[in-house]
């Protein structure tokens, strides 16, 4: 017999080509499958470690993008800086003499300045470019950071309301998450052969014995994946329900409070 509380928690799925869609996920109306009372109990548990990573996953998207904005803006702050800094004034020669960017840190007790990088103007516009050195290095820490948290506080929350080992939930994009942090904390970030073959998912995004290099439409296919993820948990309780999606048409999932 299904059953479903007066308060059940609401998830919110966007799919590639439609609109946003929201649906209480047990809600008795739109169940036409048998969910035992067990089941509704843990489908119902399980919402508060997956909100928390969902919630944790979006809050990288932002961080990403905020990030890319300000890499951005480092460029066009420094190529107009260029042409003032290489204009000859004074008696001093200031053509053909590298250009220097000093990212500092002031005293405001004292006048002199502390600097804690001096690097040439050239080396930073390319640092901050499009797939420049910054941008990549904030993927891989993204990538080490979800996988971390996923595997060590969400994964082992899921198991104990399921009941079984950690090692028996499995998630095929998550996999594919272990291997590129694998490689990017022990390999130098370079996909070993070996590991690539592993993938199942991600198989596109690298390429073997070569730099784990992302570009932002592939990063973003990383955050795609890691949702759809998370939406197969949920529908493994749920998928059989009338108007239930397909996980691999996710595009972004949010699960609102209770």
């Amino acid at each position: 017999m299904p059953i479903s509380p007066p308060h059940a928690s609401t998830t919110a799925a966007k799919f590639r080509g439609q609109s946003d869609f929201q649906g209480d996920v047990l809600n008795r109306q739109r169940m036409t499958g048998p969910l035992s009372p067990d089941d509704f109990q843990k489908a119902k548990a399980e919402l508060v470690p997956l909100r928390k990573f969902i919630d944790f996953v979006n809050r990288q998207v932002g961080v990403y993008c905020d990030c890319l904005a300000s890499f951005s803006g480092n460029v066009v702050r420094i190529e107009r800086q260029i042409p003032r800094v290489q204009r000859p004034f004074g008696r001093r020669i200031e053509q053909g003499r590298p250009v220097i960017v000093y990212a500092s840190v002031e005293d405001p007790t004292s006048p002199d300045v502390i600097h804690h990088r001096i690097v040439r103007a050239d080396e930073f516009v390319s640092t901050n470019r499009e797939a420049g050195f910054n941008e990549q290095q904030l993927c891989w820490s993204i990538i080490v950071f979800m996988f971390a948290f996923w595997d060590e506080e969400i994964r082992p929350q899921i198991a104990r309301i399921r009941e079984v080992k950690t090692s028996a939930v499995t998630l095929d994009e998550l996999g594919d998450l272990r291997l590129l942090r694998h490689n990017i904390v022990h390999n130098g970030g370079v996909m070993a052969a070996a590991d690539h073959a592993k993938l199942k998912v991600m198989v596109a995004l690298c390429a073997p014995d070569r730099p784990i290099s992302l570009t932002h439409d592939q990063m973003h296919q990383i955050f795609v994946f890691v949702k759809q993820a998370i939406g197969r948990l949920i529908l493994q309780y749920t998928g059989q329900l009338p108007g239930a999606p397909n996980a691999e048409d996710i595009v972004g999932v949010a699960i609102q409070n209770p």
